[in-house]
């Protein structure tokens, strides 16, 4: 399953993230070793001040930072901050259904995924009926209600007679499907499938499961995940999004303790929580990572959300913020949710090509932008 990892990240050879934990003071972000960072405020003044050069300078890393609102902010030595925007995170609390949905079985009877481009303009489906990636346009950004088919599909029969979950990179320059394998595809024009062509590059799973569902990357493309058979496993990409450089990491989750057979799976941002969805009982169980990103840590919030709209539950994805929740069911139809979170927002900042000393962006005691002068 995709999820919101798809939509953040860093430049390319960079180490995948540094969690800083709790600080107040001058805190140094070293841009030309990390590839994101997490980082949480403190009971005083802070000032993120930037060092080093991006090793790709084409690229940006991530900042994923808790502000205390009572406390004062600079992000510092920077050449660009944009993108700043809140996120929810902490632990969800409830999950209200907008009476919002969207029937994509007039494509394919089989939907065995979807997933949003950036900004959320574009949704795409994972059709195992006819072996097709869909793709859909929405003219109001993440609302389905808006959405229609635009009539561009690609087919990926030549790779496989089934697929089980898509996902994108960062850009949507490239584009990946797991059946069998996960193949990788690039396309010209990003985020446009009628610009699609396969690489010739995939990677075999079958050495750990040959029932994948759920499907997934980090913020920055160094993690893969693998949700198989009551199993989650996890991979290392030498180099970001590129299938060629991927390996196993041994490193397993038994996804089963709560449900009897997952079939879905999301990240949070920052990847301090993961989402599973259990067909079976109907339910999205969530989970707390204290090492983000790393399944080894996981932990269960002892927290469940009942599904009532459709007969079954497939695959779940989130908008970028969180404030938005979308779940497939196995009768074709993806139905939108409004979550509410435990915890004040988290923003998420992309910087870009760091290494000069100007002050940039700020925040206010009511956690909206402010670009200094």
């Amino acid at each position: 399953m995709s999820n919101l990892s798809d939509f953040v990240g860093g430049g390319g050879g960079l180490k995948p993230f540094n969690d800083l934990g709790t600080v107040t003071g001058t805190v140094n972000l070293d841009v030309s070793e990390f590839g994101s960072f997490r980082v949480k405020q403190g009971a005083g003044a802070i000032t993120l001040n930037v060092t080093g050069k991006a090793a790709d300078t084409a690229g940006y890393v991530e900042l994923f930072f808790y502000p205390d609102p009572e406390q004062a902010v600079t992000i510092s030595g920077a050449d660009l901050v944009e993108n700043g925007y809140a996120t929810a995170t902490g632990i969800m609390k409830e999950l209200n259904y907008n009476n919002v949905s969207f029937d994509v079985g007039l494509q394919d009877s089989r939907a065995r995924d979807f997933v949003f481009n950036n900004d959320g303009s574009k949704l795409y489906m994972a059709g195992g009926t006819t072996d097709s990636i869909y793709q859909y346009d929405l003219s109001v950004n993440f609302d389905i209600s808006t959405a229609s088919y635009n009539s561009v599909s690609f087919s990926i029969a030549a790779q496989s007679t089934s697929v089980d979950a898509v996902a994108f990179n960062l850009d949507g320059s490239k584009m990946f499907m797991i059946a069998d394998k996960v193949y990788q595809y690039s396309l010209s024009t990003n985020f446009d499938l009628s610009t699609a062509s396969y690489d010739s590059v995939s990677f075999d799973i079958s050495g750990q499961d040959s029932s994948p569902d759920g499907f997934a990357f980090n913020s920055d493309g160094s993690k893969m995940y693998m949700l198989g058979y009551k199993t989650l496993y996890q991979y290392t990409l030498s180099t970001n999004f590129d299938l060629s450089t991927a390996s196993y990491d041994s490193v397993t989750f038994d996804a089963s303790q709560q449900g009897a057979e997952p079939t879905g799976l999301a990240f949070n941002a920052d990847g301090s929580k993961m989402y599973l969805a259990e067909n079976g009982k109907k339910v999205i169980n969530q989970y707390t990572l204290s090492t983000p990103f790393d399944i080894s840590t996981i932990s269960y919030n002892s927290v469940a959300f009942s599904i009532s709209e459709g007969f079954s539950l497939s695959q779940v994805a989130f908008s970028p913020d969180g404030s938005k929740l979308y779940m497939l069911s196995g009768q074709d139809i993806i139905y939108q949710y409004s979550p509410t979170y435990d915890l004040g927002p988290l923003f998420l900042y992309q910087i870009i090509h760091t290494g000069t000393a100007a002050t940039f962006n700020t925040l206010n005691s009511e956690y909206s932008i402010e670009v200094a002068t």
